[in-house]
């Protein structure tokens, strides 16, 4: 990822909107699911604090395609400034 800023910041929203425990170690190649056990709700915030800290629309459809917080943050590095006015 070109940009270690975004994907600090997109670390930081995952952490606090889908509640990790500060002992799990989260990176960008942290799994929502797999590794960080955020569930389905969890993932519903986590994505509307990402949409609103970045000014970035994310298509419900694109959603199941992120697995990763680096294909989160990489999400927004590509769509930024694509929310509705």
């Amino acid at each position: 990822m070109k940009n270690a800023t975004l994907l600090t910041e997109v670390i930081a929203i995952v952490r606090q909107a889908g509640r990790i425990q500060p002992n799990v170690m989260v990176t960008g190649e942290s799994r929502f699911v797999d590794d960080l056990a955020i569930d389905s709700l969890d993932l519903v915030s986590v994505v509307l604090k990402v949409q609103d800290h970045f000014d970035v629309a994310i298509d419900d459809e694109d959603v199941p395609n992120l697995h990763t917080v680096a294909d989160l943050a990489a999400y927004v590095d590509n769509h930024r400034g694509s929310a509705a006015a």
